[in-house]
């Protein structure tokens, strides 16, 4: 009688093990599948699907080892931290040792859309705390050839590098090739600007177009009647005299020896410009009605 007791009582125990068998056994099947190590899917849903269930799923997997995805998040994994990315793979071979948007990224190589506006005209292309920031000469140039883009802080300003967040010029050189030196006579590298030497001025377009030879703060500036009297725009638009660092005209003498007197008859002075009076003249705006081009220096030499 006692040994038919027990066995009654085992045959109990065991149906009530057998009937748990089959979540054990979707559990050890996840485990034990590929996508446990390739993808952090190692926890059975009660549907019986293999999900990512924890961060210990991820940090078991190769999105972590290799991808810095270890943290876990709205059910998958992700790179919750730049702690993340750099025990990674990608971060050991590839510079992809930053967090963003739950991937590892090299933002030296990277481009981030909310910083697209800046990203241009100053080089601050990615996010980086906080704020949109320039980490390389791809941000600074637009490219990694010798050569910038035409329109980046590089080409147009001289600032080719990246140092502290931002793009700055630290050579001569990158001044000497960029616009601002060929248009501003900016041709000279300090404090991570390009800035324009008297020396420049005095040989730039600058001071032979509109008088400017002499330099102030790092500009080209007039200060000088000479200067002024000796430039183009003095013999085409009546600028001659100096005032606020500029050549104006400043007198009706100024304009009445000027070309844009006898072509445009804008012989009187008036704001620090000629313009129109007596018959013949014509509007600021409109041409003059015998078709006379522009009087600026670009027109007037077309």
């Amino acid at each position: 009688m006692l040994l038919r007791s027990k066995i009654v009582r085992w045959c109990w125990l065991l149906g009530l093990t057998c009937g748990a068998l089959p979540a054990c056994n979707e559990a050890d099947t996840c485990k034990s599948a590929a996508a446990c190590s390739k993808e952090g899917k190692c926890t059975a849903a009660d549907t019986g699907k293999c999900i990512v269930g924890s961060a210990r799923d991820c940090n078991s997997s190769e999105l972590c080892t290799l991808h810095g995805r270890c943290s876990f998040a709205a059910g998958a994994c992700t790179a919750a931290s730049d702690a993340d990315c750099k025990s990674s793979l990608d971060c050991q071979k590839q510079h992809a040792c930053d967090a963003y948007r739950g991937s590892c990224v090299d933002l030296a190589t990277s481009v981030h859309t909310e910083c697209a506006t800046r990203c241009e005209s100053d080089g601050l292309c990615v996010m980086s705390g906080g704020k949109c920031t320039a980490l390389s000469r791809l941000h600074c140039a637009g490219t990694m050839d010798e050569k910038p883009e035409a329109t980046s802080p590089c080409a147009t300003q001289g600032r080719c590098n990246a140092e502290n967040g931002r793009c700055i010029a630290a050579t001569n050189e990158e001044c000497a090739r960029s616009t601002v030196c060929k248009d501003e006579a900016r041709c000279a590298a300090k404090d991570g600007v390009c800035v324009a030497t008297a020396q420049d001025c005095a040989k730039s377009s600058a001071c032979s177009n509109s008088g400017k030879c002499d330099a102030s703060n790092g500009t080209c500036v007039a200060t000088s009647s000479a200067a002024c009297r000796k430039s183009a725009r003095c013999k085409l638009e009546g600028a001659c005299s100096p005032k606020d660092g500029a050549c104006i005209a400043a007198t009706s003498g100024d304009c009445q020896q000027a070309s844009v007197c006898a072509q445009a008859k804008h012989c009187q002075a008036q704001g620090g410009v000629c313009v129109g009076s007596g018959p013949g003249a014509t509007s600021a705006s409109g041409p003059a009605p015998d078709k006379v081009g522009s009087t600026t220096v670009g027109g007037l030499f077309q």
